[in-house]
């Protein structure tokens, strides 16, 4: 993994950009697992903004599935607190080996704040750990 001050095209690509995209970028040498100054990865971009065909690209690229930002926030976390109800992104990571049980800096895990929202939408993507 590779950090920097700035985000890289594939970073940008994760938040708006498109399957075919991150895969060109990807074929040609751009790093899945860079992160900018913040810790964040291109992962977590397309787990806070739904692109979950990107995020398919990244991981079969190998990125990390649980790579960390400043605030140690997973792309899971990021996609629980993002997530609208929406679980695409949640079973996706989870389905590639995404810990639920990794604190963030504030201790907070995916799992917990799942629980702390109150969103049965949400919290029915970790029943298997009730």
């Amino acid at each position: 993994m590779t950090t920097g001050p700035t985000r890289t095209r594939l970073h940008h690509v994760a938040m708006s950009g498109t399957a075919a995209e991150a895969a060109a970028l990807v074929k040609s040498g751009a790093d899945p697992g860079s992160a900018d100054h913040n810790g964040f990865t291109p992962l977590h971009l397309a787990a806070q903004f739904g692109n979950l065909a990107v995020a398919e690209i990244l991981l079969r690229a190998g990125a990390p599935v649980d790579p960390r930002n400043t605030h140690g926030n997973t792309p899971l976390f990021t996609a629980v607190f993002t997530s609208q109800g929406r679980g695409d992104m949640i079973t996706l990571l989870r389905a590639n080996g995404a810990d639920p049980t990794l604190p963030n800096t504030a201790g907070q895990t995916p799992l917990a704040l799942a629980r702390l929202i109150a969103n049965h939408d949400v919290r029915q993507f970790f029943t298997d750990l009730d």
